[in-house]
């Protein structure tokens, strides 16, 4: 019976030792984070107060079980402090509580209600401190101590059970605020319940032990709630999950510890001819067994309470959405709008605003914000009076090609839960997008802003060419013809006279257009008629020209002057040496998508010209640099041997504008 008793006490003092360092680990790391989150805007400083009071709580209990398993006399001022510290915090938890629901209290009755209940729960806190310390100030207690627990037991699971009912209601209550207070008035009433049953199941050690247990980590849980709904602080859901973890780790080592201890496994262990080996053999592996289900239920339970407690956004589709919106944003401002409602919507925040740094030129930005670091302002802070948007917490920093150029302002809102880290890596991730999209649009303007200076400088260039290309072509021409009228002139001066105006009507057509770079084909063809008309004073009865045009193509465009030189090529090279008379044939029609003009002869061909014909000639030589200037490789000239004898020169050109 001792051996029992000695493994209760020993599970007893176990479990309370590792309850208490697990709800001190939490609870210091909710104070610390609580302090940092107290310079944001709305929130309470009673928040403050409730992470002193698990703190208290957790320190005065694992200090009372530490100093009671190392011997401690129950009547030491050591653990009769230590109790008196940890029952000080349990009764000042309704006070911070009620603080934070107070502002949710709408109505009259109901405002002065809370009010009413906050100064009963103020001097309910004060008498039962002043009982609690008493004892170890005083070396006696006037009321024992059993009775004063159970007064803060009652006192305070009543105060707060009367609060939630006085101050919140399911229509004038935050979502986000109802549903974890009410889990917290039932972790409450339930640690309430255990933790008195285990105090008065004096026959049943073990399930007095279990119900401890229970009672301990339900006021953990409450710390929990209570911290995760009404702290405002940027790292709560990094909190959440390795305050969950600790918590479940602790609850893991009590149950291993409670099932090592059980008398169950001790009356196991009592059979074998080695207790001491069985026994160690059997906590190992109830330990392996822990440490895999410690495994599978942690990842579970954290992603499902993370969920439930933060609702947060699916992240990847509104960054998805995102893209999509900034692939067809073609300004800055419409990066700036799309920004904006990818914070605003998805987080429900208040307010979020675009701004370029150069419009806000009298306004001092932290060095860090500068630097690519989201920087958070308290709400005291002289910069939030400079800036357009009121009630900013968060400046995001946009940086297109590695340099800050914008911000994106956000104000979640008094009301808001505070942005969390997912929060601000998605913000992270959405401003990254916009640099990348402000950096692209940057390179489409400087390309198109290139694009058009080398369009101006290449049209330069063509225009420079083109008169070039044609100030060669009319010396040429002038030159042939004043051949022409200078042997007219000797054998017949009338014919030489009547050459002589026509080839001064060719030279008012060619001034006329001098500055055209294109004609049409029908004014090509009257041109040409009047050219022919020279020539055939120089042929005579041996040249005879066929001209065909289609009215399709009569009014498409062509480099003015470009039939000239095949014409002049034709009678110089293919009809001149021919004895005889000679055909020359002009055509101009649509061939599929290509506009084909044709210059043929049937006088000498390729094969027997004189060397120096064909585009070695330089008026062949001229329309080919013509047409690739102009069209480049949607326009050429080809020459080859006609069927039946003579040359054929064709121009093609493929329909459609210029490139």
């Amino acid at each position: 019976m001792g051996a029992l008793h000695g493994t209760v006490s020993t599970t007893f003092f176990a479990d309370e030792l590792i309850g208490f360092t697990t709800g001190l680990l939490i609870t210091i790391l909710l104070f610390v984070l609580t302090l940092r989150a107290a310079k944001l805007p709305g929130t309470p400083r009673a928040n403050i107060g409730f992470a002193l009071c698990g703190m208290l709580w957790s320190a005065g209990g694992l200090a009372h079980a530490g100093f009671y398993a190392s011997g401690q006399p129950l009547n030491s001022f050591y653990v009769l402090a230590s109790r008196a510290l940890q029952y000080t915090g349990a009764a000042a938890f309704a006070i911070p509580i009620l603080a934070i629901w107070r502002p949710f209290a709408v109505l009259a009755w109901q405002r002065m209600a809370a009010h009413i209940l906050q100064i009963v729960s103020w001097g309910a806190a004060a008498a039962i401190a002043v009982l609690l310390w008493y004892a170890p100030i005083a070396g006696q207690s006037p009321i024992p101590f059993a009775t004063v627990w159970r007064f803060t037991v009652y006192t305070e699971g009543l105060l707060i059970v009367l609060g939630a009912a006085i101050s919140l209601r399911r229509r004038s209550t935050l979502r986000a605020v109802y549903g974890p207070s009410l889990a917290i008035v039932i972790a409450i009433c339930g640690a309430t319940i255990t933790l008195w049953l285990a105090r008065n199941l004096h026959g049943a050690r073990w399930v007095a032990i279990g119900f401890n247990f229970i009672g301990y980590h339900l006021v953990l849980l409450v710390v929990l709630l209570a911290f995760l709904l009404f702290a405002r602080f940027r790292y709560a859901d990094v909190f959440i999950r390795y305050g969950i973890r600790i918590l479940l780790a602790g609850a893991w080592a009590s149950l291993l510890a409670f099932t090592a201890q059980s008398p169950t496994v001790m009356h196991v262990a009592q059979q074998a001819s080695s207790p001491g080996v069985l026994h160690v053999f059997i906590v190992i592996l109830l330990a392996n067994a822990f440490l895999l289900s410690f495994t599978f239920v942690d990842d579970r339970l954290t992603t499902s309470i993370i969920r439930w407690l933060f609702r947060q956004p699916d992240y990847r589709a509104a960054l998805r959405q995102l893209a999509g919106k900034l692939r067809e944003a073609g300004s800055e401002s419409e990066v700036g709008l799309a920004m904006e409602e990818a914070a605003r919507i998805p987080l429900e925040l208040s307010g979020a605003r675009w701004l370029a740094l150069h419009h806000a030129p009298g306004v001092t930005f932290p060095a860090a914000l500068l630097e690519g670091e989201i920087v958070e302002l308290d709400y005291a802070d002289s910069l939030c009076r400079l800036l357009p948007l009121p009630n900013v917490e968060l400046l995001l920093p946009v940086a297109p090609a590695g340099r800050v150029t914008h911000l994106l302002l956000v104000a979640p809102g008094s009301g808001h839960p505070a942005l969390v880290m997912q929060d601000l890596n998605y913000l992270r991730g959405a401003a990254a997008q916009c640099g990348n999209r402000l950096d692209a649009l940057r390179r489409e303007r400087e390309a198109a802003e290139r694009e058009s200076r080398e369009a101006v400088l290449q049209q330069q260039v063509t225009e420079a060419e083109l008169r070039a290309l044609r100030a060669q072509i009319n010396p040429h021409f002038l030159f042939n013809s004043l051949n022409t009228i200078a042997d007219l002139v000797v054998r017949d001066a009338a014919r030489a006279e009547a050459m002589t105006l026509r080839l001064a009507g060719v030279f008012r057509h060619v001034l006329a257009n001098s500055s055209r770079p294109l004609t049409t084909i029908r004014d090509e063809i009257e041109f040409l008629r009047t050219y022919l008309y020279i020539e055939e004073v120089r042929f005579g009865d041996r040249l005879h020209v066929e001209i065909e045009m289609s009215p399709e193509v009569a009014g498409a465009e062509i480099p003015s002057l470009i039939l000239q030189p095949l014409v002049e090529n034709a009678l110089k090279h293919g009809l001149a040496p021919r004895p005889g008379p000679g055909r020359l044939w002009i055509s101009a029609r649509a061939e599929g998508a290509n506009i084909c003009l044709r210059v043929e002869d049937d006088g000498i061909g390729l094969r027997t010209a004189p060397a120096g014909v064909g585009l070695t000639n330089v008026g062949l030589t001229n329309v080919a640099e013509r047409l690739a200037t102009l069209y480049q490789d949607r326009a050429g000239l080809k020459l080859e041997p006609r069927e039946g004898g003579g040359t054929c020169a064709t121009v093609w050109i493929r329909s459609g504008p210029r490139p």
